[in-house]
C-alpha cells in the first residue's frame, strides 16, 4: 500500500469515527452525491427533493414522487428537509409519479403551501368553493407573487407559502 492510499484510508476512517460521535462538519461530497437505494434515507445537510430525486432516480423532475412518499413534507414551506430526519425513498417502479395532493386549510385566514400543478383558481376553489375568488388570494400576496401570476394563475412556485384571507 502506498502512502497516498494509506493517508486516504486514515482520513476516511477518521471521518467515519467523527461522524459516529457527531463531530463532523457535515457530509462529504461523496456522501452528498452517492446513489440512493430504495428504503429509508437519513437526510444530510443541504439535501433537497430535486437533488435526492437525481440520486435516487436519475431525474430531478421526479422530486414529487418523493413528496408523495413523504406527505409530512407537504406541510413545510419549500418542502424543507431537516438534516437527521428519516424519509422514504420508494423504488422507481413503485413510486407514485402523480402530482401531489393539495392540502387546503380547514379554517381561514390561514397559510397555504403551493403544491405542484396548483393555480390561483384551483386554490380559490379549494379554499372558498369559488374559482372566481382567485384575485382575493392574489391581492393578499402581491408582495410575493409576480405580475406573471395575474396574467396566468398557474405560474405559482411549488413550496411557496401564500396567505389565504377569510372569505
Amino acid at each position: 500500500m502506498n502512502i497516498r492510499t494509506y493517508n486516504r484510508l486514515n482520513a476516511l476512517a477518521l471521518a467515519a469515527c467523527l461522524a459516529t460521535i457527531g463531530c463532523t462538519g457535515g457530509p462529504s461530497e461523496e456522501e452528498k452525491n452517492a446513489l440512493i437505494p430504495p428504503g429509508e434515507y437519513t437526510v444530510l445537510e443541504g439535501d433537497g427533493l430535486s437533488h435526492l430525486a437525481v440520486r435516487a432516480y436519475g431525474d430531478m423532475d421526479l422530486w414529487y414522487a418523493l413528496l408523495n412518499a413523504n406527505p409530512q413534507l407537504g406541510t413545510r414551506p419549500g418542502f424543507e428537509l431537516i438534516p437527521g430526519e428519516t424519509i422514504t425513498i420508494p423504488a422507481k417502479a413503485d413510486a407514485d409519479m402523480s402530482l401531489p395532493k393539495s392540502i387546503f386549510p380547514k379554517q381561514l385566514p390561514a397559510d397555504y403551501i403551493v403544491m405542484p400543478g396548483d393555480s390561483l383558481h384551483f386554490i380559490a376553489q379549494g379554499c372558498y368553493g369559488d374559482r372566481e375568488l382567485w384575485e382575493k388570494i392574489y391581492n393578499a400576496n402581491r408582495e410575493v407573487l409576480s405580475e406573471k401570476v395575474k396574467e396566468d394563475t398557474r405560474q405559482l412556485i411549488a413550496g411557496q407559502v401564500l396567505k389565504i384571507p377569510a372569505k
